[in-house]
């Protein structure tokens, strides 16, 4: 592995440190310049990377490493507002996964505890899995050299309007910009089946991805004929997976009230693929439990906002959970659901003391089954990347209510743990490609 700091101090110790560990580091980088070169010239399996760096700087070396000799990265980044901000851009630029640096003395073992924990998991992501600038993040809506109807700006804005978004010191506020909002409007084209309010699943066998037969040919939903005069659903093949072009989504009454979607490694950067493809007359709420460390989660909140047709809020005390916007549940809380339907709130705790070995506050298992006791049936459970078994437990009492269940497949997953324990417990009623997700979840609520 190759180790990317600025500081001298901090390579030679976290380069004793890995190697004390079982790591073989076959060199050090200065900055970033130096990373670049040296990164595409001795081909690391995985490097650990710093963010602030001169010459330039950690989002600069993603963005010519990831053109010119993908590699799987670790980001080092510092516990405050910018360096939570230029983290969650580092994920959507294809780094694997990031771990803080000390804030204060006597943190460095465990921060290393850490990284190796991630350098692990990362060195075995293929550089296909890889976000690549400008292809994995993509979004093609229409075919090449095909026009497509002009849609509306996201809600609220004027094309141009630059956007400050409020918030307390511990929720970073936004930064002006445009929004970078793509015309996608995704929705899937299999069958679901029927469901009664308030009856139990019997846990059918995982059907194929929507839209597709068993040999994985393109299927017709049934009662549909050839041309329906809808817009089809073209996919393109990206780093990411396939994209979901635009598709008209037919008005009906919603069958959900709530969206819970979980995610680890590499969660970020597939929530920046499902979050702005939701359209904005979406009519469910949605909340994201992204495992992250504290002070990371309100900036990965602001992010996805200024990409996304629906708002995303960082999710505060008493916050009703409503149809049409995104919450995203704060590091270092457990969230859980308090009312009844029509009338939910959010209720946050942050525990009476450190979280267990393995466990996470929040968790996706705490979130869903919470989610489940106030809604029932009218819950839906989405599990995306990373590592462990987050979320398995949640999506089983989901599907066993007789709510929809939607996992990522491995073969567009970087860490192939949650989604995979869910499946390998009968816990998801849909396997699909990340690119696929969202025209499910639009699909079957």
């Amino acid at each position: 592995m190759l180790v990317v700091d600025d500081s001298a101090l901090m390579r030679r110790l976290i380069t004793r440190l890995l190697e004390s560990r079982g790591y073989n580091v076959i060199d050090t980088a200065a900055d970033g310049e130096e990373a670049v070169a040296k990164i595409c010239t001795l081909k690391p399996d995985v490097v650990s990377l710093d963010l602030d760096m001169p010459v330039l700087d950690g989002l600069g070396v993603l963005r010519r490493v990831m053109k010119e000799c993908p590699v799987p990265v670790v980001m080092l980044s510092s516990h405050t507002t910018a360096g939570a901000r230029a983290t969650m851009r580092a994920l959507s630029l294809g780094a694997v996964d990031f771990v803080a640096k000390p804030s204060g003395p006597g943190q460095l073992d465990a921060m290393v505890d850490e990284l190796v924990e991630k350098l692990r998991a990362a060195a075995t992501v293929a550089s296909s899995k890889l976000v690549r600038p400008g292809v994995g993040m993509a979004f093609h809506p229409f075919p090449a050299g095909k026009a497509g109807p002009s849609l509306p700006p996201p809600r609220g804005k004027r094309p141009g309007d630059a956007r400050t978004l409020p918030g307390p010191p511990d929720k970073p506020a936004g930064v002006s910009g445009r929004k970078e909002v793509p015309p996608v409007i995704p929705a899937g084209t299999g069958s679901v089946p029927e469901r009664h309010a308030g009856t139990p699943s019997s846990m059918p066998p995982v059907l194929h991805p929507a839209g597709r037969s068993p040999s994985g040919a393109p299927a017709r939903a049934p009662g549909r004929t050839a041309d329906t005069g809808k817009a089809k659903a073209d996919r393109d093949t990206t780093a990411g997976g396939t994209v979901p072009r635009l598709v008209v989504v037919p008005k009906r009454s919603a069958r959900i009230d709530l969206v819970v979607i979980g995610s680890s490694t590499g969660g970020p950067a597939a929530l920046q693929v499902i979050v702005p493809a939701l359209p904005e007359d979406f009519p469910a709420a949605v909340v994201l439990v992204q495992h992250l460390p504290v002070g990371f989660s309100g900036s990965l909140a602001e992010h996805l906002n200024r990409r996304s047709r629906l708002p995303v809020k960082h999710a505060a005390e008493g916050d009703p959970v409503v149809p049409g916007r995104v919450l995203v549940a704060p590091a270092g809380f457990d969230l859980t659901f308090r009312g009844q339907p029509g009338r939910v709130t959010v209720h946050l705790d942050a525990g009476s003391g450190p979280v267990p070995p393995g466990g996470f506050r929040p968790s996706v298992d705490g979130v869903m089954l919470s989610a489940v006791e106030v809604f029932g049936s009218r819950v839906m459970g989405v599990l995306l990347t990373g590592m462990g078994r987050d979320g398995a437990r949640g999506m089983a009492a989901i599907r066993e209510k007789g709510g929809p269940t939607i996992a990522q497949d491995e073969s567009t997953c970087v860490v192939f743990g949650m989604p995979k324990a869910a499946i390998e417990m009968g816990a998801a009623e849909r396997v699909v490609p990340l690119g696929e997700v969202a025209g499910e979840i639009a699909r079957l609520v």
